[in-house]
């Protein structure tokens, strides 16, 4: 595996940063929807997403989902992606 030394400089090392929201905002909404519609974009299925938020390996979107629980981010996929076909033949 190649690795690289570390630079102090490095242009594309990870900074996280923490801004004011505007009161009534829901940040997890915000990021959970940012997450899922850009895995979307990619073509990535609604069930690997849902796997993705379900694993402790992905800081972000599990923490959402620890956070807000499994019917949050449901109905964001759901907003997203549409309403799964199974529960669409039974409504």
């Amino acid at each position: 595996m190649a690795e690289k030394d570390f630079e102090s400089d490095d242009p594309y090392e990870f900074v996280g940063v923490r801004y004011p929201a505007e009161p009534g905002t829901d940040p997890d909404e915000i990021m959970a929807r940012c997450f899922i519609e850009e895995y979307a974009l990619m073509g990535m299925p609604r069930d690997r997403i849902m796997r993705m938020f379900a694993s402790p390996a992905f800081n972000g979107t599990h923490s959402i989902l620890q956070r807000r629980g499994v019917e949050f981010i449901r109905a964001i996929a759901e907003g997203v992606y549409g309403r799964p076909a199974a529960e669409e033949s039974h409504a």
